[in-house]
């Protein structure tokens, strides 16, 4: 039998976090002993060990981009916001992305910090799969210029705005004008991100949906709404006073307009997630958003009164 090659495993890292840098180190003096390949990006590189990452030629120390190019699989260390940074930074390449949680919520980066040996030695043995997730395009009219999100797409309101004007439009059938905060919209992977937090539903990452959200509507029937993935929403939002902004994965690309014209349908190019390694989605939900939590039950088991 032909030995198994193990796979070069890329390192992203919110340098920020408290501890990131000893949890990383310590992942990578096991992988060296074993002769494992690894890239780290540069700005976590810095604060490495030459003894770890090597010097000039042999440091392997690398830019995001090639990263995911030369990478099997990308590792990140931080919260969602830095998984969905390595989404943007590897997208092109499809490079498969497993996150280490060092934040708070982490629905995308799933994996606790006290489980990542057993989930390197998964990924080492090649016990995964990966998991395609839909993103979204939206190009900007006024701009011509595109933008890509992995959660959601978001028009709300900046500087001194009162309340925004929105136009919608699905298949260039007339929706709904919303006088609101703005409008989400997000991916299945992205509803349990901010259009979570504006109401809208949770929908499993698997659903060939998007999810269109108001935020803080003007009227009381304003409601989300799903629609069928392949759909093409037309927006038109005016800001009377103040500001229209724009942001993919909360990334602002507009800030001080008065007004914006979108167009948002499905990306072209998924993103892949390293899967079946950590909790599954259920389990996630369960533990993050404290659901059907009892304290009648122990381990699943009604105690006695």
């Amino acid at each position: 039998m032909t030995p198994r090659t193990a796979p070069v495993l890329g390192f992203f890292a919110h340098i920020g976090k408290a501890g990131v840098v000893e949890h990383v180190l310590a992942l990578l003096r096991r992988l060296k002993k074993r002769g494992v390949p690894f890239l780290v990006e540069t700005d976590l590189a810095a604060l490495l060990p030459v003894t770890v990452i090597g010097a000039g030629e042999a440091s392997c120390a690398r830019s995001r981009d090639d990263i995911g190019r030369d990478a099997d699989i990308v590792i990140t260390f931080g919260g969602d916001g830095t998984m969905l940074a390595a989404a943007h930074a590897v997208q092109r390449y499809d490079t498969p992305i497993l996150g280490v949680n060092l934040g708070k919520l982490g629905f995308l980066a799933d994996i606790a910090i006290d489980d990542v040996l057993p989930a390197v030695e998964r990924i080492l043995d090649g016990a995964y799969r990966v998991e395609k997730r839909m993103t979204l395009t939206a190009i900007d009219l006024e701009r011509k210029a595109r933008y890509r999100a992995l959660n959601d797409i978001v028009v709300s309101k900046g500087g001194t705005a009162r309340v925004l004007r929105i136009e919608t439009f699905v298949n260039g059938d007339f929706l709904a004008t919303f006088l609101a905060d703005g409008v989400i919209i997000a991916t299945p992977t992205g509803s349990t991100a901010y259009s979570l937090a504006t109401g809208g539903p949770i929908v499993v990452p698997s659903s060939n949906v998007m999810i269109l959200s108001p935020i803080s509507a003007h009227a009381l029937t304003a409601r989300p709404i799903i629609l069928p993935a392949d759909s093409e929403i037309a927006l038109q939002a005016t800001a009377e006073d103040g500001a229209v902004m724009v942001m993919a994965d909360g990334h602002y690309f507009r800030e001080n307009d008065t007004s914006a014209s979108l167009t948002v349908r499905r990306g072209s190019k998924p993103v892949n997630l390293v899967k079946d390694i950590g909790p599954n989605y259920f389990e996630t939900l369960r533990t993050k958003l404290s659901w059907a939590q009892d304290r009648r039950f122990s381990n699943g088991q009604l105690e006695k009164e």
